[in-house]
């Protein structure tokens, strides 16, 4: 492992090494396995979905009591990442290059004089190198295809991994990734593709032969070619299957039997494609159900909404401002894709039990909030749980008076 070195920077070290794990720096492999429409539809269909996601900074006291707050990182992550891209078009681009190249890197450039964070931008570096320095301070040096390049700190890197497992520091492997077992997939899929292709230019291959008997020249060779296909022609326009022929010339059909691929074969090459990104058929469609829907949000988005949550929360907020139960969470609105029956139902349960709002309940319906409508309501029909046992045999709450015995009527007065 060679050694780098380095102009010397105000707090920077001079001595750079690669780590010994890491035999050969990160090269994504995305310009091979988004040559199929495949791959690059699984991808949409994740992407866009992630892209739903909303980040929200929020705080959670001592209490359990959730509050969002307010501040230069709240509004980058709620309104504008960077000068060129919105909340879904940010969150649409990260989970692409996670899925291409089971890495993804977000820099968070910062105001040198005011230190506070003014954008959010992610990268899409063509090598990636690791390095550690003598003090075991950990850097990440990319490699740009405009021939530039940028050593940054690790811990001030935000870095999503898929295939997390035989790399310590980057997710796949080392320098390929893991889209090798992909890529003989996508080669077997786009080979069955060209079959179907050729099966089909076969049809429109020649059909027979025309056969002149006797010796003829080339020009007599072109005139009865011609007149044959004058014949054709006059047939077809008549829309009559007989075509007249002399004796000059006989017509031989040939036999073409092209072999098409049959579709389970192609379902399931194809599946394993779809797999890869744990994107079932239906989805991969846009016809999928309640329940189906489910399992994808379960196996496929949630994971990497969770990555997201602690990946930006460890490299944006200080040690301090994570113990003070600091954190930037991804929420995902699943019920905006239940059926109507599940939304009234999820509704009456909520409601009852004063966690949702007339506002809340409204906007998950789709329909526009109303006057005073944030005002949580909750049924009669709960009790508290310490005071279920007196309510059940009728004993009276102890923090209510005994009640007044009625007055008694003299009645010797009447």
């Amino acid at each position: 492992m060679g050694i780098f070195t380095r102009k010397k920077k105000q707090g920077a070290t001079t001595e750079f090494k690669l780590l010994n794990s890491i035999k050969l720096p990160f090269i994504p492999f995305g310009d091979n396995i988004t040559k199929s429409d495949v791959v690059m539809i699984c991808i949409d269909r994740v992407a866009s979905q992630c892209a739903k996601l909303k980040a929200r900074y929020i705080k959670q006291d001592q209490n359990g009591v959730e509050t969002e707050k307010t501040g230069d990182l709240s509004f980058i992550l709620r309104n504008k990442p960077n000068e060129v891209m919105t909340p879904y078009q940010f969150l649409y681009k990260t989970v692409t290059l996670l899925l291409r190249n089971d890495n993804a890197f977000i820099y968070p450039k910062y105001n040198m004089r005011t230190l506070k964070i003014e954008a959010l931008y992610p990268l899409n570096p063509i090598v990636v190198e690791p390095i550690v320095d003598s003090g075991n301070n950990y850097y990440l040096k990319f490699y740009f295809e405009d021939g530039t390049n940028y050593v940054l700190p690790y811990e001030n890197v935000i870095h999503l991994k898929r295939f997390y497992g035989k790399n310590d520091i980057f997710g796949g492997s080392s320098s390929t990734g893991d889209h090798d077992a992909l890529l003989k997939t996508v080669r077997i899929n786009d080979s069955l593709l060209q079959g179907v292709e050729s099966a089909m230019l076969s049809s429109f291959q020649i059909k027979g032969i025309l056969k002149l008997n006797g010796l003829l020249n080339k020009e007599d060779k072109e005139k009865q070619i011609g007149e044959f296909n004058k014949a054709i022609g006059t047939a077809v326009s008549k829309k009559s299957s007989v075509i007249p022929m002399d004796l000059k010339s006989e017509y031989k059909p040939l036999s073409v039997d092209p072999k098409m691929i049959d579709q389970p074969t192609l379902d399931f090459v194809q599946s394993k494609i779809l797999d890869y990104y744990g994107v079932s058929s239906a989805i991969f469609a846009s016809k999928y159900t309640e329940e189906e829907y489910n399992s994808f949000y379960e196996s496929t988005i949630e994971p990497i909404a969770i990555q997201l949550s602690d990946a930006f929360s460890l490299c944006l907020l200080t040690d301090n401002e994570l113990k003070r139960g600091e954190e930037i969470r991804f929420f995902s609105e699943r019920l905006q894709y239940a059926s109507w029956n599940t939304k009234v139902g999820a509704i009456e349960k909520l409601m009852g039990l004063g966690i949702m709002s007339l506002n809340e309940s409204r906007n998950l319906l789709g329909l526009e909030p109303v006057e005073g409508g944030n005002k949580r309501l909750q049924s009669l029909n709960y009790v508290d749980a310490s005071k279920a046992n007196k309510y059940q045999v009728g004993e009276s709450d102890t923090s209510q008076t005994e009640p007044k015995e009625e007055p008694k009527i003299d009645e010797s007065k009447d």
